[in-house]
């Protein structure tokens, strides 16, 4: 597999991830303020991201290259929320209210979007 295929796969992980990350909460309107500051989510939505990258990258003989290996995802996300001091419930209703808020959570992937491609540019000059 070429380094450029790799790049191309890790990154769509990361994309998707944040795409699929609303479609996986409920669709129930929170109370205002019962949700994550947008700062404090964007951060934790990019390690989110790369979790789910992450764990598309690990090789065994169990997980087929480019499968998640949801053990280690759900790894991954305990120690998210554990640096983050958030708990699921609260990530959860967060996303919950962010997916009820359209501009707040475009306004959050509008920031997380040079981030990520800094890091792509920093990662492709290492490779």
């Amino acid at each position: 597999m070429t380094k450029d295929c790799r790049m191309v796969k890790v990154y769509t992980a990361v994309y998707a991830l944040l795409f699929s990350a609303t479609l996986f909460t409920a669709c129930k309107d929170k109370m205002a303020g019962s949700h994550l500051p947008a700062k404090q989510m964007e951060k934790v939505l990019l390690d989110v991201s790369l979790a789910e990258s992450y764990s598309t990258m690990v090789k065994d003989s169990l997980h087929v290259a480019g499968a998640k290996n949801y053990d280690s995802l759900s790894v991954y996300y305990k120690e998210i929320l554990r640096h983050h001091k958030i708990t699921q419930d609260q990530f959860s209703e967060s996303l919950a209210w962010y997916k009820g808020h359209p501009t707040e959570l475009d306004s959050i992937y509008a920031d997380l979007l040079p981030v990520v491609t800094g890091m792509q540019s920093k990662i492709g000059t290492k490779l």
